[in-house]
């Protein structure tokens, strides 16, 4: 028997440590710290610390807030004094509901009354399930920087004033996740199953290898960008919308994954070696914008080109493989005619590749699309689909294989005649001649220097009608 009343004490003695809990509710009178040893603390009401005190909360503290219920008002940490809240890689200080951990809203937040001389300091934070995070009756602060911070769950998480720095962070549930009129610059961020994610007015933004999955709106940009945008290296995968409205910028080496809309309402910015697959529509481009060098293949719709108004710079489309879209490659949604010989439609067949093109010919109030079909390898023209005259004089007809190099060129472009080739027109991506020669019999050394750096195509013509035309490189 007395064997077993040990085991009973033991028993009492580690449930009673494994359980232990201090209990905070109250006024903060004097400087006071919440230690590690004394953690987890339970809120079970109010917290406010007074003018002139500092709380401190040691790295690796947990706090859980009681849930009110229906008999009161959701509870609040209040500081008119200040909070020290500064974990530890390893060590986050945690703030969170008792119960009810994946729920949005359980207590208040952090208020920080600025009126009164309130403010914080936090760092290495773990914040979940509050109507705000943090509410100021005040200016919100200027500078925020945050590294390997939580917050999950919030209704509001966080709102910047001038500018937001973010590193190993990771926002997951919110509602509306970071908001505001600021510089913003993220990496090797994680936002998950939000509701939106980033709805900002950017003066600048700045997105690193950052991972956007599952959130209903991913990045909704609303309004220009006045410094410019840089997104690289970045997942956006299953969300409904991912990016929303970019502008200013370039978005470079992103995947696009599995999205109803991918990339949306694209406005002068450059879209470069992205991988956009499985989407809805993978990228809705207008005024201004450059898609170049992408994969796009296996969405609904791949490109959509439209909001265009008279005498605005149209899209840039070029140097993309653009294939296996279910219902269309190109959506024509202008009346204006667009000529994008540089992409691949991984089709030889003229009529396969003009079913996945939706324009004037099958909707009188669209314009008309000319492209190029490519072989099987998506590197040698085959042919010219020329729709619109006036966009350039290349023509439809099918020619014999001719010697021209090198390609890429600098300054001079080498082409062999003998096989009777009478003359070439070189022409730019939008179909405007740059220059025209006569080919004598031999080698034709063609002056280039000139030309600016970009993609060209030569067509070149023989003696019977007969054409092949080469895209040239110009370094």
């Amino acid at each position: 028997m007395k064997k077993k009343y040990y085991i009973l004490i033991a028993l009492s003695l580690f449930f009673s440590s494994a359980f232990s809990q201090t209990i905070v509710t109250g006024g903060i009178f004097t400087n006071t710290t919440w230690t590690l040893a004394n953690s987890p603390y339970l809120m079970t009401g109010n917290v406010v610390v007074f003018p002139g005190v500092t709380l401190t909360i040691e790295p690796g503290v947990e706090i859980r807030v009681k849930n009110n219920g229906n008999n009161g008002t959701r509870y609040y940490l209040e500081t008119r004094g200040t909070i020290n809240m500064v974990g530890q890689s390893g060590a986050l200080i945690t703030i969170k509901a008792d119960t009810g951990t994946t729920t949005i809203g359980t207590w208040e937040g952090i208020r920080i009354k600025n009126s009164q001389g309130g403010n914080i300091n936090y760092n290495y934070v773990s914040i979940s399930n509050s109507i705000q995070v943090f509410s100021y009756d005040g200016a919100v602060p200027s500078y925020i920087n945050l590294t390997q911070s939580e917050f999950n769950y919030n209704y509001y998480a966080i709102n910047v004033g001038l500018e937001l720095k973010a590193e190993n962070c990771r926002f997951k549930g919110n509602e509306n996740t970071i908001s505001g009129w600021s510089l913003y610059e993220f990496k090797n961020c994680v936002f998950d199953s939000n509701s939106v994610a980033l709805s900002i007015y950017a003066t600048e933004l700045k997105i690193d290898s950052c991972v956007f999955k599952n959130n209903y709106a991913a990045i909704v940009l609303n309004s220009s960008v006045f410094s410019g945008m840089q997104v690289k290296n970045s997942l956006f995968t299953n969300n409904n919308i991912a990016f929303n409205y970019p502008n200013n910028g370039e978005i470079r080496d992103c995947e696009f994954l599995s999205n109803r809309i991918a990339i949306g309402n694209a406005n002068s910015v450059i879209i470069k070696k992205c991988l956009l697959e499985g989407n809805e529509l993978a990228v809705a481009a207008s005024v201004g914008t450059t898609v170049d060098s992408c994969e796009i293949i296996n969405n609904q719709v791949g490109v959509a080109i439209g909001y265009i108004a008279f005498s605005q710079p149209t899209p840039i489309i070029q140097n993309n493989r653009i294939c296996f879209n279910t219902d269309f490659n190109i959506d024509n949604q202008t009346d204006l005619n667009l000529f994008i010989p540089t992409n691949c439609f991984c089709e030889t067949d003229s009529t396969l590749v003009e079913a996945k093109i939706f324009d004037g010919y099958d909707d009188v109030a669209k314009g008309l699309i000319s492209y190029a079909i490519f072989d099987t390898t998506c590197t040698t023209v085959v042919k010219m689909v020329n729709k619109s005259p006036g966009t350039s004089s290349i023509s439809e007809i099918e020619a014999s294989t001719i010697s021209i190099f090198p390609n890429p060129a600098t300054d001079i472009l080498n082409i062999a005649n003998s096989t009777n080739l009478t003359q070439v027109e070189l022409f730019n991506i939008n179909g405007q001649m740059q220059l025209k020669a006569v080919l004598l019999p031999g080698n034709n050394a063609i002056e280039i220097s000139k030309l600016g750096q970009g993609i060209y195509f030569a067509r070149i013509a023989n003696n019977v009608g007969a054409i092949k035309t080469v895209r040239i490189t110009k370094l």
